[in-house]
């Protein structure tokens, strides 16, 4: 009896050694565990709910094909996301086991030039024609792209958002920075900054993306409610900058009427705290009236413009006829009228030329020149804190004026480290990426998803930014 027992146990043994090493065969390589966490872990770890920190359970097809399609490609954010949306790729594969043919394909695009979204439409065009199991996209403008969204919706291509918000109706999922907290924290770190009280410049990176939107209605809230000693001068929005030359160039003829310094009144037509030219944008920043006192400054180089201008009038310096151009500048007030001269004695020919004169920098340095007094600025990209940053240093204002802004990259992190700049909000665009794969797999599995994904931030500033933790959130 004992004899057959010992038999039995030892084929029972053999069996379970057998099983076990069919089952370690089988076993995919990358579970997610162990106790040598992946270099990148502490950008997972950011990510909130915590199902999009892993591809655990994502048990896709082979050939799977997800298309993740940002605002750009060339910045040091993008090509952080493009590293994490490739590293989930990679995982997933592992994880199942897949090669050659079979692999899982993720392919990200973006456009050549930050942010373009005629480019961004084409390539989202391109994408469809491709028939992706599902759609990631980062919107340039949060109410672009409607055809092509639902045209993906009839084709049954599911689409989930990242980076920044879409409208339609038929995103199934949002993966992006909390952008209200962020500009929040922002916002009450630079009023710290600033001794709570002073002007403060605003610089937004575009007036068409959610997360722009989201960031500035925050930044301006906070300031208003919390921080009523500090005035947000101006709300400028780099890609209205058009708007903002033919807006100095009003202003400078009303002065030159004035005999050459502004009265203080408001009365010239400019926009204050959180608007754009347009009028949208209306920010409720406190202190509205007093922007208007340090008028009287002008921009580099634009003493002599008027002049210039009408040297010029008739060849401006793009090549651009005057007529041609005044005729492109969205909101102009003369659109499509004779060239008449006004009060200052400037035609609108000469006023076009002088706008077409201008630099993208004239404007910057035309509203520091303006608020001689300023204190502070942020921006709400990586794109505003750059140029917020080298308008500073044209200036020679760094001194005097705390700037603070969003993101990283190796300039921005220099810069900080030198003390130009005080303090950055830093997104998580690895994170980012990776949870918008993850979203991604989850949408074609029917897995249900969280509405919107919190992919973290870092605020980093000199003191904390060799800190181990914090290091590993940094990219370049």
């Amino acid at each position: 009896m004992n004899g057959k027992l010992k038999v039995t146990a030892a084929v029972v043994l053999l069996a379970a050694m057998v099983f076990s090493a069919c089952t370690k065969e089988e076993q995919p390589q990358f579970t997610g565990e162990g106790t040598q966490e992946p270099e990148y872990q502490a950008h997972l770890d950011a990510v909130s709910p915590s199902a999009y920190r892993n591809v655990q359970g994502l048990n896709l097809e082979p050939g799977t094909y997800i298309s993740i399609i940002g605002k750009e490609e060339s910045s040091a954010y993008s090509k952080e996301l493009n590293k994490g949306v490739m590293q989930a790729a990679e995982d997933l594969n592992t994880l199942l086991g897949y090669t050659g043919s079979d692999r899982i394909k993720v392919v990200y695009n973006g456009a050549a030039k930050s942010e373009d979204i005629g480019e961004q439409v084409n390539i989202l065009d391109e994408e469809l024609s491709r028939y992706p199991d599902v759609l990631g996209i980062a919107s340039v403008d949060e109410d672009a792209c409607t055809v092509q969204l639902d045209l993906a919706t009839s084709n049954g291509i599911p689409i989930i958002a990242f980076d920044s918000g879409n409208v339609h109706p038929g995103i199934l999922c949002t993966v992006k920075t909390d952008n209200a907290d962020a500009a929040r924290t922002g916002a009450y770190k630079l009023a710290d900054e600033i001794g709570g009280a002073g002007q403060v410049l605003l610089l937004v990176n575009d007036s068409e993306s959610e997360s722009s939107r989201e960031r500035t209605e925050s930044f301006l809230q906070e300031m208003s409610e919390n921080h009523p000693d500090i005035e947000v001068v101006e709300t400028i929005y780099l890609d209205d900058l058009a708007k903002y030359k033919r807006r100095i160039v009003e202003e400078k003829a009303r002065e030159l009427e004035a005999g050459g310094v502004e009265d203080g009144t408001g009365q010239d037509g400019m926009t204050e705290n959180g608007a754009r030219p347009d009028g949208v944008g209306q920010g409720g920043a406190a202190g509205n009236e007093a922007g208007q006192n340090n008028a009287a400054g002008n921009a580099s180089g634009q003493d002599n413009a008027v002049d210039n201008a009408r040297e010029t009038s008739g060849s401006v310096t793009d090549g651009t006829r005057p007529g041609e151009a005044a005729a492109n500048l969205e909101g102009q007030e003369n659109e499509g009228t004779p060239a008449t001269s006004d009060a200052a004695g400037m035609t609108d020919e000469e006023k076009t030329a002088m706008v077409n004169a201008m630099s993208d920098e004239d404007v910057y340095a035309y509203y520091l020149e303006k608020y001689p007094d300023l204190k502070g600025m942020f921006g709400t990209s990586f794109s505003a804190t750059q140029a917020g940053l080298k308008a500073l240093r044209r200036a020679e204002r760094l001194e005097n004026v705390s700037l603070m802004g969003f993101d990283a990259g190796k300039e921005q992190l220099e810069a900080l480290k030198n003390g130009e700049i005080k303090g950055l909000v830093v997104q998580n665009p690895f994170g980012m990426g990776y949870a918008a794969v993850v979203a991604a797999a989850r949408t074609i599995l029917d897995q249900g998803n969280e509405a919107q994904v919190d992919t973290g931030y870092t605020w980093v500033t000199q003191e904390n930014m060799e800190d181990a933790a914090i290091k590993r959130m940094l990219y370049e």
